[in-house]
């Protein structure tokens, strides 16, 4: 005897949802977590971006700079934008934006990175620096020079160095490691 099949039955049976749909559906899940961590990334770093645009502008307004070469932001005592760049007669300058102030130096009237580092590298032959950011230490512009105090447990220290003379500051060993 040969049974055929309900319309419930048969209907039932073709509402399974197709391979193809599966994909799709697949596809914009994978689309939507894509675009979710856009959106998070890009608020998270959206505080920082201000700030920044903030320093450039008060560097452009109040320190007269035109060209700017680097933005960089120092916590350590305080919180500090320092922006480097150039005013409208090629002169280098230097900016450090505190909470209360806005100091303003010519790099030629200062150490930069390469005479800072050169310095460094004669106090600590063949010690592996990892970065080196201007910064505000004891209530002047300063230089902070972070690297591998110790190659054998990758122990760190920070020495900072005046900006307008070089001179060394201080030592922080960093724990850890």
């Amino acid at each position: 005897m040969n049974m055929s099949l309900s319309r419930t039955e048969n209907r039932r049976r073709s509402h399974a949802i197709p391979p193809w749909r599966w994909a799709l559906l697949i596809i914009g899940f994978l689309v939507f977590l894509c675009v979710a961590f856009f959106v998070y990334v890009r608020s998270a770093d959206s505080d920082y971006t201000a700030e920044e645009r903030q320093a450039i502008r008060i560097a452009k307004t109040e320190a007269g700079l035109k060209e700017i070469d680097g933005t960089y932001k120092h916590v350590w005592e305080e919180t500090v934008w320092v922006v480097a760049g150039t005013d409208e007669q090629g002169e280098k300058w230097m900016v450090w934006e505190r909470a209360n102030e806005v100091v303003k130096e010519k790099l030629s009237g200062g150490y930069n990175e390469n005479q800072i580092v050169s310095q460094f590298r004669l106090q600590h032959p063949g010690t592996n620096i990892v970065r080196i950011l201007p910064g505000w230490f004891q209530n002047q512009p300063a230089w902070e020079i972070r690297y591998v105090s110790d190659p054998e447990t990758k122990r760190q220290a920070i020495d900072f160095y005046q900006f307008q003379s070089g001179k060394h500051l201080k030592t922080y060993d960093l724990p850890g490691k």
